[in-house]
């Protein structure tokens, strides 16, 4: 299949496909220079650098009279925001499930095939053209995640390289659904994912500014929240919120890609192994502190604060393990609620009015909603700065790595891959919900435990020899239960090329991708339509 006859040809006309390889060309070197950016940085602190807030932007930290515009009048309660991958059944729950907000998730929850991302798009146009701007608790507005900066797109060449996935999402959601959303009453709202910088942040705007106006939509009308997934970004948060201070509602904490983002850039220090993943808790303090600062953040500078999933899943009948993770979800969002988050995301419909209670009752209690609150953050009150070391402090983890946390990691990760590469974006394997993020985030603990020679609870050292051994026995496991023999493979030698390697790759996502590609490819040429 030729790379230009792909879904986008379907999707946008011929302006449209103009206005985005235009924009792939003005924005390309600058992209390069700023994931090479990340390179460097990650370079100086392996070599023994550390984060610490950035004395060029100090002016910006201590300026007390700027912030960000007022949110649309559909963006201010958020008590609820259901994130799902962008699908047709997906949404058709989402939307009657009761959240504020349906974020339409086209990065770690979807499987980027060409078929798929079609079919996204087309889904969340459907959505946007029923969209009316109501500010209604439960009634829930749009808004989509797209890939991140450190994604190719696959489908789609610009002068014999492969175009940014950013830039494709960014203009294929406004070219279809943008003026539709502007006509009734509400507007483009974005996710936007993985940033780093502020001047990944300038990059977005940039990007934004200039596909609105080749798009002839107004300038400004979209508007952004930014998840906080990565270390670097809590050094920045109050200079990505003065960069895009006239679109930013919102910072929200994806605590998952955060504890990754810290293997990432933490992992080759030894004081800074992870006990098993179910061990590091939000009350551990370099989560704690990241967490305080996002509230902090953004009360002071006007935007609200939206606490992360709790990715456990509880559907079905209501039994004995159902109640529990009510209860675990529960506990979480009322910490949440107490810290002074605004609201908090879902990973499952039937997880919405668990979400949602704790919220209602703090509101209640205080008498207030969400525009009182974000009243009162105009003039916020003075509290001393964030120790930076915080950040950073694993030193108090209760827990320990263990040969249960090993297996569960390589479960976990070798089934999603599998079923990644067959089109499945999201898996739930002993009652939680794995995505691209938790996947990722696995993957580098067992990296780490290899790379320190971690020695487990129960005795053993982790070594090759050990994992190729839990291996033999999760391979035969998935093959008793039917896995498609092409894709177990693949996952397997992506899993533990991964694991192995004396450098990661900063991001599985990336090599995943290359695989996913042949196979939907191949797939394509033989006249599947699932391709």
């Amino acid at each position: 299949m030729d790379r230009q006859d792909t879904y986008l040809q379907h999707l946008l006309d011929d302006d449209a496909l103009a206005v985005l390889r235009g924009l792939e060309r003005e924005l390309r070197a600058e992209r390069a220079a700023l994931l090479q950016a990340r390179k460097d940085l990650a370079r100086e602190v392996h070599a023994g650098r550390e984060l610490a807030p950035l004395e060029e932007t100090r002016s910006v930290r201590e300026d007390d009279g700027w912030r960000v515009s007022p949110p649309p009048a559909d963006l201010t309660y958020r008590l609820v925001e259901l994130a799902t991958p962008a699908t047709a059944e997906a949404a058709k729950g989402a939307l009657s499930a009761g959240a504020d907000v349906w974020v339409a998730d086209l990065e770690d929850m979807l499987v980027p095939t060409s078929g798929r991302l079609q079919v996204a798009h087309q889904v969340i146009e459907e959505v946007a053209s029923t969209r009316t701007g109501d500010a209604k608790p439960g009634v829930p507005t749009l808004m989509v995640r797209p890939r991140g900066l450190h994604l190719p797109e696959a489908y789609l060449e610009v002068d014999g390289q492969p175009a940014s996935a950013s830039v494709v999402d960014v203009v294929v959601f406004l070219a279809r659904a943008g003026r539709v959303l502007l006509d009734n009453g509400t507007g483009p709202y974005l996710y936007l994912p993985k940033l780093e910088t502020w001047q990944e942040a300038r990059w977005w705007e940039d990007l934004l500014s200039r596909a609105e106006a080749a798009l002839g939509l107004p300038a400004g009308c979209t508007r952004v929240s930014v998840l906080v997934e990565t270390v670097q970004a809590a050094y920045q948060l109050e200079e990505i919120l003065h960069t895009l201070r006239e679109r930013v509602t919102g910072l929200a904490a994806g605590r998952w890609d955060y504890v990754f983002s810290h293997l990432r850039t933490y992992g080759h220090r030894p004081d800074h192994a992870l006990p098993d993943r179910d061990a590091v808790t939000m009350n551990t303090r370099f989560l704690r502190t990241y967490t305080d600062l996002i509230v902090r953040t953004c009360h002071r500078r006007g935007v609200q604060a939206i606490g992360g999933p709790i990715a456990l899943a509880a559907s079905g009948p209501f039994d004995e393990s159902v109640a529990m993770t009510h209860a675990r979800v529960n506990r979480d969002k009322a910490r949440e609620a107490k810290q002074g988050f605004d609201g908090a995301w879902a990973l499952h419909p039937a997880l919405v009015p668990i979400v949602r209670a704790p919220f209602e009752e703090r509101d209640r209690l205080a008498g207030s909603g969400a525009q009182d609150r974000l009243r009162d953050r105009e003039h916020p009150e003075q509290q001393p700065p964030i120790d930076p070391h915080a950040l950073r402090d694993v030193s108090t983890l209760p827990g320990t790595a263990t040969l249960s946390g090993m297996r569960t990691a390589l479960r976990s990760s070798l089934a999603y891959l599998t079923g990644w590469l067959g089109g499945v974006g999201t898996l739930t394997v002993a009652g939680h919900i794995e995505d691209f993020g938790t996947v990722e985030l696995a993957r580098m603990q067992l990296w780490q435990w290899m790379t320190h020679g971690e020695r487990f609870a129960e005795g053993p050292t982790m070594s090759t020899r050990l994992l190729d051994r839990m291996l033999e026995d999760e391979i035969a496991l998935m093959r008793r239960r039917g896995a498609r023999e092409d894709l177990l493979q693949h996952a397997v030698d992506l899993l533990r090329d991964s694991v192995v390697a004396d450098e990661p790759p900063p991001f599985l996502s990336v090599r995943a991708y290359e695989v996913l590609m042949s196979l939907d490819l191949s797939a394509a040429a033989e006249g599947d339509p699932a391709a």
